[in-house]
């Protein structure tokens, strides 16, 4: 008898043993799967952040670039042709010095003028490429700001589509605004060199460097963020090197003839 009342407790005992062990097994493999059901949703809304900003940030590009167009179309159809016409003019005035000095200065503009219409006409800057587009880039820094530049491209023929042609170049372009604004640098040197699979844009200056507070934040045109967002338009990657009072590396490295997914 008491064996069996002994036998009976053990196998209540087991019974609630195992019945809790379930339970706990239960709510452990409940919580674990709301976890990653939790995980999964901030990866989607993550995603989708990801993909309304790329969206935002490619249609403003495009914005800019026939804003860019449009002001270019004006710059060649109205105004170099009014500056050619007024410099035509000159030439049925007797020359004296004052006239050639004022004909002289109007070759500047119109030239200056022609300069700051490639620059912005999107068309252009695929036509000639990355190597050219940046090389004509330099002259103008050089021209207008007194800054030596350096440029080294080996292989004119760069593998990249229009699309990672034009956002790349507006980020030079940003790229040497800031170093004249901020750096100070008596000197930029850019490098494109490429390979089978990538292009890297290399711009190095000998400027006092960023300031890594502000290059994080949104009160230049540089910031971290506008970068790393253009960059992933065109499957790009940014490498920025600050060294304070000797200058700044910046590299572009982009995967050749990416085709966006977006």
């Amino acid at each position: 008898m008491l064996q069996t009342e002994l036998f009976i407790s053990a196998s209540l005992i087991i019974i609630i043993t195992v019945v809790i062990l379930f339970f706990v097994i239960f709510f452990y493999l409940l919580i674990v799967q709301l976890h990653r059901r939790r995980i999964i949703h901030q990866k989607e809304v993550l995603d989708l952040k990801v993909q309304y900003e790329q969206t935002i940030l490619q249609s403003q590009l495009e914005i800019q670039e026939q804003t860019f167009k449009n002001i270019s179309q004006e710059i060649h159809d109205n105004i170099g042709q009014v500056l050619s016409l007024a410099k035509l003019n000159l030439n049925t005035i007797p020359h004296t010095e004052t006239i050639l000095l004022t004909e002289e200065l109007l070759g500047k503009a119109i030239s200056d003028l022609r300069d700051l219409s490639r620059s912005l006409n999107s068309e252009k800057i695929t036509d000639i490429g990355i190597c050219q587009a940046i090389k004509h880039e330099l002259g103008i820094v050089e021209k207008v700001a007194g800054v030596k530049t350096i440029f080294n491209c080996l292989d004119e023929e760069v593998p990249l589509n229009d699309e990672q042609t034009i956002i790349a170049f507006r980020m030079m372009q940003e790229i040497f605004n800031n170093i004249l604004k901020h750096a100070k640098a008596t000197e930029i040197a850019a490098d494109i060199t490429t390979d089978e699979h990538f292009t890297s844009i290399t711009i190095t200056d000998n400027g006092k460097g960023f300031d890594v507070e502000k290059l994080n934040s949104a009160e230049t045109g540089i910031g971290l963020k506008n970068i790393q967002q253009r960059c992933k338009l065109i499957k790009a990657t940014c490498e920025i090197s600050i060294v304070p009072g000797k200058g700044t590396v910046i590299k572009i490295i982009i995967q050749n003839n990416y085709n966006k997914s977006i």
